[in-house]
C-alpha cells in the first residue's frame, strides 16, 4: 500500500508549495518499492512456507532375525530359510510396510505371527516369514566353494520418492545354535538400496522409469570342505598311484606287459567311475568343476602311462632295452611331479577363490 504522504492528492498539494520536496519523495517511493521485492521473495523461501515445502520420503528402517536355514539344494538352485522380519517408522506415518513389501527372488513365502507396537515416537511392525528362495549355485570350486545366499525384499506400493528403507545392521544376525550339516554358516547382514524397472507397470503419467526400495538380507556360509574333498577323491587318487605303481613291471616279459596295459585300462574305468559318483552328488551343473579338473587330469596321467607302455614295449621289441627303461624311469617320474604339482595348483586356486 502507498504510503498517505506519498498519494496522488499529497504530490500535487505538495508540488505547488514545495517543488524540491517533490522530488524527493519520488525518489523515496522508489526505494521502498525495490527493498519490498527482495523481501517478498525471500518470505516466499522460508522453510516453513507453502512455496518452498517439499515433502520428505518416509523412511523405514528393516532388520532380519534368521532362525533356521536348511535344504541348500543345488539341484533346484534354491535355499530355505525361516526369519523373523521387523520394521520401524515414525508413528506419524500411517503406513504398512510388512504388508507392501514383496520378495523378490522366493519361489514360496508365507508370514505369521504379525504384530505391530507403539513406541513413541515410533511404530514397530513384526512377523514371521518361511520361505524357499532362488539361488544360482557356482560349484566351479566344490568342494571350497563360499556363498552369499541372498533374499531380496522389495516396496511394491510407494516410489523411492515416498518411501525408502534403512537398515538395522545392529539387531540383524542369525540363532547361534543354527547349524546346516556339512556347512558353516560365517555372517549373516542386511544392506539397503533401490531397484529400478524399465517399466511403468501400465500407470497412466509415469515416468519411463519405477524406482522402489529394497533390503537385501545376506546369509554367508562355506563348505566344510577338507573332509569331503578327501571322501571324494580317495578313489581316484589311489587309481592315479597304481597307475604309477605299472612303470615298476617289465615290459620285455609278455605276462608282466599284459598285465601292466590291464591294470591301467582298469585304473582309467574306475576314474571313470569315480567322475559319476561325484556328479551325482553334486548333481548337474555345466560348471567345469574342481572334481571335473582333477579327474581330466587323472585321465590323462593314466592315458600317458598306457601310452609309456607301448613305446616301452617296443623298445623292448627293438632289442632296445636300455631305451625302455629310460622311457619307464623318466615317464614315470616326470607324470608323478606334474600330477602332483598340477593338484596343488588347482586346489590352491579353488580354496583362494571359495
Amino acid at each position: 500500500m502507498i504510503p498517505s504522504i506519498l498519494s496522488p492528492k499529497a504530490l500535487r498539494t505538495a508540488g505547488s508549495r514545495h517543488p524540491r520536496a517533490v522530488s524527493g519523495l519520488f525518489v523515496l517511493g522508489l526505494l521502498l518499492a525495490g527493498a519490498a521485492s527482495p523481501l517478498a521473495r525471500a518470505a516466499a523461501e522460508e522453510p516453513g512456507s507453502a512455496a518452498s515445502t517439499k515433502e520428505e520420503p518416509k523412511q523405514v528402517k528393516i532388520g532380519a532375525y534368521v532362525m533356521s536355514l536348511y535344504d541348500l539344494n543345488a539341484n533346484n538352485n534354491t535355499f530355505a530359510a525361516d526369519f523373523w522380519l521387523w520394521a520401524v517408522h515414525d508413528k506419524r506415518y500411517d503406513i504398512k510396510p510388512l504388508k507392501t513389501m514383496e520378495p523378490d527372488n522366493a519361489r514360496s513365502f508365507a508370514t505369521s505371527l504379525d504384530t505391530t507396537e507403539e513406541h513413541d515416537p515410533v511404530r514397530y511392525h513384526a512377523q514371521k516369514v518361511r520361505g524357499v528362495f532362488s539361488y544360482n549355485w557356482n560349484v566351479e570350486n566344490f568342494p571350497f566353494d563360499r556363498h552369499e545366499l541372498k533374499i531380496s525384499l522389495g516396496e511394491g506400493q510407494d516410489e523411492v520418492s515416498a518411501l525408502t528403507y534403512t537398515a538395522d545392521g545392529a539387531n540383524t544376525g542369525i540363532e547361534p545354535s543354527v547349524e546346516v550339516e556339512g556347512w558353516k554358516i560365517d555372517a549373516v547382514k542386511i544392506q539397503t538400496g533401490t531397484h529400478s524397472f524399465s517399466s511403468t507397470f501400465g500407470e497412466p503419467g509415469s515416468a519411463p522409469n519405477s524406482t522402489y526400495a529394497q533390503a537385501v538380507v545376506s546369509i554367508f556360509v562355506s563348505r566344510r570342505a577338507m573332509g569331503l574333498f578327501f571322501k571324494l577323491h580317495s578313489a581316484v587318487y589311489i587309481a592315479f598311484l597304481i597307475g604309477m605303481i605299472s612303470f615298476f613291471l617289465d615290459t620285455s616279459k609278455d605276462g608282466l606287459f599284459g598285465g601292466r596295459i590291464s591294470l591301467l585300462v582298469g585304473m582309467i574305468f574306475a576314474t571313470v567311475l569315480n567322475t559319476q559318483r561325484i556328479a551325482t552328488a553334486l548333481g548337474q551343473t555345466d560348471a567345469f568343476t574342481l572334481p571335473d579338473k582333477i579327474h581330466v587330469l587323472t585321465l590323462a596321467a593314466l592315458l600317458c602311462a598306457l601310452i609309456g607302455s607301448l613305446v616301452s614295449r617296443r623298445f623292448h621289441v627293438r632289442d632296445q632295452a636300455e631305451h625302455a627303461y629310460r622311457v619307464d624311469w623318466w615317464m614315470g617320474a616326470g607324470l608323478f611331479v606334474t600330477y602332483v604339482a598340477a593338484n596343488i595348483i588347482l586346489i590352491a586356486h579353488a580354496a583362494q577363490a571359495g
